[in-house]
């Protein structure tokens, strides 16, 4: 993918953040607060002064302690995250909420609570609906969070600072959506692996300088021609935790373009806005139960239209759907989800992988005899 160099100097400019994180973060004189799961409320820890960045689980390749605590049946992906936090690579946190978005991560704050010195660990509730009584209950689990931030600050934490959060958080998803739409229209303006460290650049915390540097990345953008040549052909991706560059680049080498994921380090984590005129803990609420998209919410049919509005949306061709070992929901959400797929025509692989990628090369061969007969 050939672009002018003031496009490819913007992209760098804004992955740079990702790839500086750790250095980033442990410079700057604020409180920071770790999280795992994108269900967890940037714009709370935001109004508390804070930086809430998310666990990556690619800083520390040592899961033989973490699986003494935990076990070796656990996500590579929940492993790879406490081996970073008994490594001390998260050193610079003060906390670390976690989010019952799985049996496996409300393991993980159990263990973490007793084996990382030094770092807090808080945990809240997430009901798998999104029904009103839900949302009620998930409302003062961000109460409680609110407070305990409270104390443990020394600063009260008002209606004006939540709204401001919310206000940063919904710039930086307004602005990942323009960035995204361009691959409903044609080709995408980055590589896959460059669409998933950009969201991993917005999880690093530093919402004000990511949204500057993004915003450049548009404005540089904005006269970009479409690619010449053959269209290639156009792949979504679901499932687990992904962060995988040698399936990614597996896929791109046999002509075919990621235009989607489906996935935290895809549109799951930016897709929607908050209501910013309404009651901001109420509102907080009602967007993190609604997006309803992982697989431990009990109605897989809302996920299952989601999924078809993406495949509609960005023109997709051919669906991978990629479950981390262990992933339980995921694993058990699959053959509905195929199923449903192929009722509709809609190619799909399923692939089944660690978090470190150990198994690529049987892997690859799967992706090629999947994708290339599609090509003619």
């Amino acid at each position: 993918m050939t672009r002018p160099d003031s496009i490819a100097a913007a992209v760098e400019d804004v992955l740079e953040l990702h790839r500086d994180r750790l250095a980033l973060l442990a410079g700057i004189d604020r409180p920071k607060i770790g999280y795992l799961s994108i269900q967890t409320p940037e714009e709370i820890l935001l109004a508390a002064g804070a930086i809430p960045f998310r666990l990556t689980g690619e800083f520390s390749t040592e899961t033989d302690g973490a699986s003494v605590h935990l076990g070796s049946n656990y996500c590579s992906y929940v492993l790879s995250c406490f081996g970073e936090g008994l490594a001390g690579v998260y050193g610079f946190a003060d906390a670390v909420v976690f989010v019952d978005a799985c049996d496996m991560r409300k393991r993980l704050w159990e263990t973490w609570a007793r084996t990382v010195p030094g770092c807090e660990s808080w945990f809240l509730e997430l009901p798998n609906d999104a029904s009103p009584l839900s949302k009620s209950f998930f409302a003062g689990q961000l109460r409680k969070l609110i407070r305990r931030l409270e104390q443990r600050y020394g600063r009260p934490i008002g209606e004006g600072a939540l709204r401001d959060g919310i206000a940063r958080c919904n710039r930086t998803r307004e602005l990942m959506q323009r960035l995204y739409d361009g691959n409903k229209r044609g080709s995408p303006l980055l590589t896959g692996q460059q669409s998933i460290d950009l969201v991993k650049a917005a999880t690093t915390g530093l919402k004000d300088e990511f949204n500057d540097r993004l915003a450049a990345l548009l404005d540089a953008a904005a006269s970009q021609q479409p690619r010449a040549g053959r269209p290639r052909h156009r792949v979504l991706i679901c499932g687990s935790y992904f962060d995988q560059p040698a399936i990614v680049e597996v896929i791109e080498a046999t002509g075919a373009d990621i235009v989607c994921g489906d996935i935290s380090n895809g549109v799951k984590y930016f897709e929607g806005r908050i209501d910013a005129d309404a009651e901001p803990v109420a509102a907080i609420a009602d967007y993190y139960l609604e997006k309803h998209t992982s697989a431990r919410c009990i109605d897989t049919d809302i996920r299952l239209r989601h999924l078809f509005d993406l495949v509609r949306d960005y023109r997709v061709e051919s669906v991978i759907y990629f479950a981390l070992k262990f992933c339980d929901t995921n694993l058990h959400d699959y053959p509905y989800i195929k199923e449903k797929l192929r009722e509709q025509q809609i190619p799909v692989l399923f692939i089944e992988g660690e978090h470190n990628g150990s198994n690529i090369a049987s892997i690859k061969t799967r992706i090629e005899t999947f994708l290339e007969p599609r090509f003619f």
